[in-house]
């Protein structure tokens, strides 16, 4: 209507509350059927449970505000309760005098009676649970096909790398690490499991790498990555606390000293640092040539150093330190004052090493938190990179194309309102029950999705199984598919892992103690055969006498020949 009062604003945000946590637990009940559908149920989830919060907000400051809204909110209430002195509608219908709440009441019902009657086609506010700012695409858009023209809010979330969240992409991190300066490099697998482990005895990061501008921008960007990550993976979770519980425990080992790789709190690095600078200039004039200490410069040989005291800039130089060196011995007490100053921007510069080594520790700690919460993730990680590493080109291609069918086929799952959605649940319903086929004995499917024929299981030999133990027991079923492995990447995976080359001679090799054997065999074999060949060649002396290659070589080096 025309106006609203705060009274009615509070109503209907009570109502939207209450339709928010309807839609939410409508959307909570049914269970998703794939990961990138739980994952986007996850994220709505979030932005509804965003919007209750917000709108409880909202209504605390109703209630419990202070100042100008508060006396706007009592003046509401007691126009409510006694309405206006003016009101007289009441009145005209009956002598007797009405209460003034009944008057009020009967004023505001003819206000909404006349509002209908100059408006008889209005409408009711239907509530749509409307989730555009989390998809990025306005309901008009969204109306027009804005979604399925471009990738959904999930697929512009997370990287290539990232595959919705299965997977952690640290490649950019791993890069900075290996180029930090004194760290030696490491494959990106073993980098995975030991990412976290930035102090302490496992620390592959010498303390003096920890002084660099670049080690601190490395453990911030990592940190801020794996925080990110937790964000979008886990958005119904209470992801916050995970890093202010990690920084109260931080606080009190700090305190106690007990914090693994900082238990001297960064002292021993800060006087370390102190050390070098106090030491260069001696060490350069021992070490790398003649120091001069009026021009701060070193000078490699003797004969340079002569002629450079000649010239004008050295003795403009000697001059002011000589002036300096008056100042500082005067007796008037002029000596405490630099003295005291110089201590105490040497006491200030501790202050702020310390505080930089502290924040370099804290950082540290919530890393391994992090890394402590996505342990599983990692694991899959580290299995994926070494899975991939073993795919041929072929295969890796024929899987980033069968990516791609999949995210075109699920398509961007509808964000919108609830009508839309629940218009491709009923058009999937058919689809789903389709998709229930008849397989009691469990035969594998063919190209249109449909179990084989039972003669033609038969014929190709399906119902024997055959067991790989250098495909980590992997199952293979029929003699096709068992000779075809032999010359897959699960095969020659397991075939890297024993140190065995996958050639000709291990092909039908299923156990790892039989493969070792024959490794043994051949090793053998192979010397055996240079020892035939060097038997099998002659020669012929000066006299015309016949040897093997092997016997001549013999007699020569006794010198008998």
């Amino acid at each position: 209507m025309a106006s609203t009062s705060s009274l009615e604003v509070a109503r209907a945000t009570h109502e939207e509350i209450d339709r928010y946590e309807s839609a939410l637990v409508d959307l909570l009940l049914v269970p998703a059927s794939t990961h990138k559908e739980a994952l986007t149920r996850s994220h709505k989830a979030s932005e509804v449970l965003d919007r209750i919060v917000e709108r409880a907000h909202n209504l605390s400051e109703f209630y419990n505000g202070n100042g100008s809204a508060k006396r706007g909110r009592e003046e509401e209430l007691k126009d409510v309760l006694e309405g206006h002195p003016d009101d007289e509608e009441g009145d005209e219908a009956d002598d007797k005098p009405m209460d003034p709440t009944l008057r009020n009441f009967y004023s505001r019902l003819k206000k909404v009676r006349e509002y209908h009657e100059r408006y008889p086609g209005a409408l009711p506010d239907a509530f749509s649970l409307d989730l555009s700012s989390l998809t990025g695409v306005s309901r008009e858009e969204e109306a027009a096909g804005g979604v399925a023209a471009g990738p959904d809010f999930l697929d512009r979330m997370f990287s290539g790398e990232e595959a919705l969240g299965r997977y952690l992409d640290l490649y950019t991190h791993h890069e900075a690490f290996v180029n930090l300066k004194g760290v030696k490099r490491l494959p990106y697998v073993k980098y995975l499991g030991e990412f976290e482990k930035l102090a302490g005895v496992e620390s592959r990061v010498p303390a003096e790498t920890k002084k660099s501008e670049a080690y601190r921008r490395y453990v911030a960007n990592l940190s801020d990555a794996l925080f990110t990550f937790l964000r979008r993976t886990r958005p119904t979770s209470d992801v916050d606390w995970i890093e202010l519980s990690a920084l109260a425990d931080f606080e009190g080992d700090w305190d106690a000293c007990k914090v693994p790789g900082w238990e001297d709190q960064g002292s021993s690095l800060c006087k370390s640092g102190a050390a070098q600078k106090k030491q260069a200039p001696q060490s350069g004039a021992v070490d790398e040539g003649i120091w001069c200490e009026a021009c701060k410069r070193t000078f490699a040989k003797q004969t340079v150093f002569d002629a450079h005291l000649k010239g004008g800039k050295h003795q403009k130089a000697a001059a002011n330190l000589a002036a300096g060196n008056a100042q500082t011995s005067t007796p008037s007490g002029g000596a405490s004052g630099p003295n005291a100053s110089a201590s105490e921007a040497a006491a200030l510069e501790v202050a702020k090493q310390l505080a930089r080594c502290k924040a370099l520790a804290r950082t540290e700690v919530l890393i391994r938190a992090l890394a402590s919460h996505l342990g599983e993730i990692v694991a899959e990680t580290r299995a994926n990179v070494e899975r991939r590493a073993a795919l041929t080109d072929a295969e890796r291609q024929a899987e980033a194309e069968a990516a791609v069918l999949g995210m075109e086929d699920s398509g961007g799952l509808p964000t919108g309102n609830g009508d839309a959605e629940l218009a491709d649940q009923d058009a999937n319903g058919d689809d789903e029950s389709d998709d229930k086929i008849y397989n009691p004995l469990k035969l594998p499917l063919g190209w249109d999705g449909k179990p084989i024929p039972y003669w033609l299981y038969k014929l190709h030999g399906l119902r024997v199984e055959y067991r790989c133990e250098i495909c980590s027991d992997y199952m293979y079923q029929g003699p096709k598919n068992f000779d075809r492995h032999f010359s897959e990447s699960r095969h020659a995976f397991g075939m890297r892992a024993l140190g065995l080359p996958n050639t000709k001679h291990f092909h039908g090799i299923t156990k790892i103690e039989d493969a070792l054997a024959l490794a043994e065999k051949l090793k053998k074999q192979g010397k055996q055969q240079t020892e035939a060949e060097n038997d099998a060649e002659e020669v012929e002396d000066e006299h015309g006498n016949t040897y093997t290659k092997r016997t001549y070589e013999l007699l020569k080096r006794q010198g008998i020949i």
